[in-house]
């Protein structure tokens, strides 16, 4: 029931903590009752934390995380690659069996990278069985999650029709079948907030649902309870969405929603979020790599509680936050230098710090996700989300005792993560994940993933030729 941390460095993102070069962790019943020095206490497991940083268990806000069967196959693709490859060609041939395989193996990859919470954005709904098989998944992978019910109808996506943005073709009532499953799902997983897993709504997207069906969806989603999860101006075409314009429109931005991206946001859209206490997931690879723009952490910080970070796609990119969190540190960085460049000037200010990204990717997150009263920092009272960093390896040793924030933002990555806690329970030790059988694990996935492959004629069938037209980029590019 008790375990203790003992000499370790914390990295703790509380404010009145701070950063503390050695310190006790005393974790009971899984709270945090304890952090300083010296802790003296009987029976209790102790963990050895010297030459370990611990750092709040991160936060991924936005994840796709039914498609861990297809890691990397993106790894080259734009936005309508993704639409076509995935959204329109390989979404409608997922079983019930590869929504569990992707759920459960994805959620345990964000485990083993220190990743103890993910809003797993699950629009891959086809039938009842697929949608109880991806939470099945989340659960018996011990995560903590905000499971965000998808509502896009795969099987008729409008990615491939011309109906985004309009009012036309409207018809509430075809909401009915999705929201009696999505009631069911709400009724029999999560009858209580009082557990690891929590559930959320993913209305569809403004660029491919008329206005009346998205609204219809945030309606429901808040007659259930549900925090709110949305991709919202993500798509570069020459007429923009102006997503957040048409939400606030309709009376839909609220502290229950968290927006996905935002790159394409207008001035007026950004002060249209101040004060209301949306938050928004930045996911800079994604962005960067598929034409989505540049990561809007400058924006966020300055018109909304402050940005959180998303793993988004594995289809396109890893899922390793520490790297995630310095690219998006760095590339924030220049861009903040970018004024001293064109005017031939050396930059002399450092625009975004360490601490800085450490916030992203916790705290922040937690907040985003609704659960910042539980974890997201190192603060006793709070569960016990706890990851510990090994700093011995040969490209980490020699690291500032003194900084360990610096230290672990700038050094670290998900081969250095040692020791992970969920609620208190450790769930990865010695650098292994501990409280699964592991190689069933990939085993259910490689199947999937065969699976997968083979319906659609191989690797380099992904994309099917002549490619499926998308009225969105040829009407509008």
């Amino acid at each position: 029931m008790r375990t203790l941390i003992r000499n370790v460095a914390a990295a703790t993102v509380d404010d009145r903590l701070g950063d503390i070069p050695r310190t006790d962790i005393l974790i009971e019943d899984g709270v945090i009752r304890e952090i300083r020095p010296d802790i003296s206490v009987a029976d209790a497991e102790v963990i050895d934390g010297r030459d370990k940083i611990a750092i709040p268990g991160m936060v991924d806000t936005h994840r796709h995380t039914w498609q861990t069967a297809l890691r990397g196959i993106l790894a080259d693709g734009n936005i309508p690659d993704y639409l076509r490859g995935i959204r329109l060609h390989m979404a409608p041939l997922y079983r019930a069996d590869d929504m569990y395989a992707g759920n459960y193996v994805g959620a345990l990859d964000a485990l083993n990278s220190g990743i103890t919470t993910i809003v797993d954005y699950c629009h891959n709904i086809l039938d009842p069985d697929g949608a109880h098989a991806a939470v099945t998944g989340l659960r018996d992978a011990g995560i903590r999650a905000l499971y965000a019910h998808g509502l896009t109808p795969i099987t008729t996506n409008t990615w491939s029709q011309s109906r985004g943005g309009s009012a036309a073709g409207s018809d509430p009532a075809a909401l009915a079948t999705r929201a009696r499953l999505a009631t069911e799902i709400r009724e029999r997983y999560f009858s209580t907030d009082d557990q690891l897993l929590r559930f959320g709504i993913a209305p569809q997207e403004l660029a491919i649902a008329p206005v009346a069906d998205v609204a219809a969806e945030f309606r429901l989603a808040r007659e259930l309870g549900a925090r709110i999860t949305f991709h919202a101006n993500q798509v570069m075409v020459r007429q923009l969405f102006q997503d957040v314009e048409v939400l606030h429109a309709h009376g839909l931005l609220a502290e229950d929603l968290l927006l996905v991206h935002c790159t394409f946001n207008t001035p007026r859209e950004w002060e249209l979020l101040r004060g209301s206490g949306v938050t928004v997931s930045v996911c800079a690879e994604t962005e960067m790599q598929m034409g989505m723009g540049y990561p809007a952490i400058a924006e966020t910080t300055a018109h909304t509680p402050g940005p959180s970070l998303g793993i988004d796609c594995v289809s396109g990119n890893g899922g390793d936050m520490l790297s995630h969190a310095r690219l998006v540190l760095q590339a924030s960085r220049y861009r903040a230098d970018q004024p001293e460049y064109a005017a031939m000037r050396a930059p002399q200010r450092m625009a975004w710090t360490t601490r800085d990204a450490l916030r992203w990717a916790t705290l922040n997150g937690a907040r985003a996700a609704g659960v910042d009263h539980l974890v997201g920092s190192l603060t006793p009272g709070k569960r016990a989300d706890i990851v510990l960093v090994d700093m011995s390896g040969i490209s980490q040793v020699g690291w500032n005792r003194e900084d360990p924030t610096g230290a672990v933002v700038s050094q670290g990555n998900a081969g250095c993560i040692d020791t992970v806690f969920v609620d208190g329970k450790v769930v990865k030790r010695g650098g292994a994940l501990a409280h699964v059988d592991v190689r069933a694990a990939t085993d259910a996935l490689a199947r999937s993933h065969e699976y997968l492959y083979a319906q659609m004629g191989g690797a380099r069938s992904f994309i099917p030729q002549p490619p499926i037209d998308i009225p969105l980029y040829r009407e509008r590019a």
